[in-house]
């Protein structure tokens, strides 16, 4: 599973720094400058940035390629990389949801009610990251500057050989860097999680089953999590079969589960992956979007407790 991940990713990133340094070589951008414009207008990011978050609604890994690429070329800044990683939440999760089928393998699995239930939530979890990163935006940033002014003019397309060649040159030399990093620490943090680290996580949510007074036939849910997200769910779905645990119980757990797997991700996956591409700064902006991660969960949780 870990080699099939590390496979996938290399092949992501290469994909993404490939489009990215073609796409400016060639001048792609600025025929975007139309679309998105209005959205730089609002939130004070620069087209780069808006660009990666389009593209994170088709894959995230992609998406983070593109913006280590713009961020390595002094297009934009670290603030901008913290802010637009954090804005591209809500379109990460909408894409991961309907373009892979999650969502229709949530609700077939927990039943309707608590499957969209969930899934509600989990929306409502990635919008909120969204929302206070614009919000940051909005007024940590000058406004927004783009390349042409509102009687645009956009740059000739320069699609051609040399620029793709020129485009595959810089590339080249960006993943000569990014992809040995990617691979020692994805292999190192295997490693390590295979050998005791991820029940060093499991007993850091222990406390939280407790305080939030959910039945213990839950644990065996959130253990499932470790193998799938799908284990997780038909572990709940039955329980909730059989009576033996409330809808609100399999939503609490869900949501927990969920804070287990992206602890997981984060440190097996998404840290190696920031450092990888973004180098010390990767560090930062991983600690900054998981704490965004884990503050919404809690946000989330608190209004089930509130309205269930």
């Amino acid at each position: 599973m870990l080699l099939n991940y590390l496979l996938q990713t290399i092949v992501l990133v290469t994909i993404g720094v490939i489009l990215a340094n073609i796409f400016i070589e060639a001048k792609i951008l600025s025929k975007l400058t139309p679309l998105v414009k209005p959205i730089c207008k609002r939130s004070n990011l620069s087209e780069a940035c808006i660009f990666a978050l389009f593209t994170s609604l088709l894959s995230p890994t992609a998406s983070k390629s593109a913006l280590a690429t713009f961020y390595n070329r002094g297009d934009i800044t670290e603030s901008e990389v913290i802010v637009t990683t954090l804005m591209s939440t809500f379109p990460m999760v909408v894409g991961g949801s309907l373009f892979k089928v999650q969502a229709l393998i949530t609700i077939m699995i927990l039943g309707p009610i608590v499957g969209s239930i969930y899934i509600t939530l989990n929306f409502f979890a990635a919008f909120i990251q969204t929302f206070w990163a614009f919000v940051y935006s909005k007024i940590a940033f000058p406004p927004c500057s783009t390349s042409v002014d509102d009687d645009y003019q956009v740059d000739k397309l320069l699609l051609t050989f040399d620029t793709i060649k020129s485009g595959l040159k810089a590339a080249y030399l960006v993943l000569m860097r990014i992809i040995p990093v990617l691979t020692v620490t994805v292999l190192v943090i295997g490693y390590l999680l295979d050998h005791g680290m991820m029940d060093m996580i499991a007993h850091l949510f222990d406390p939280v089953l407790g305080l939030l007074g959910i039945p213990g036939e839950c644990a065996a849910a959130l253990a499932g999590q470790f193998i799938h997200y799908t284990v997780g769910y038909a572990v709940i779905g039955s329980l909730l079969s059989e009576g033996i645990i409330t809808e609100k119980d399999a939503v609490m757990t869900l949501l927990i589960g969920s804070m287990i797997v992206i602890t997981l991700i984060y440190i097996k996956f998404s840290a190696s992956m920031y450092i990888s591409l973004f180098g010390k700064l990767g560090v930062k902006v991983a600690l900054i979007n998981y704490a965004s991660s884990m503050l919404a969960k809690v946000i989330t949780i608190g209004l089930v407790l509130w309205l269930m």
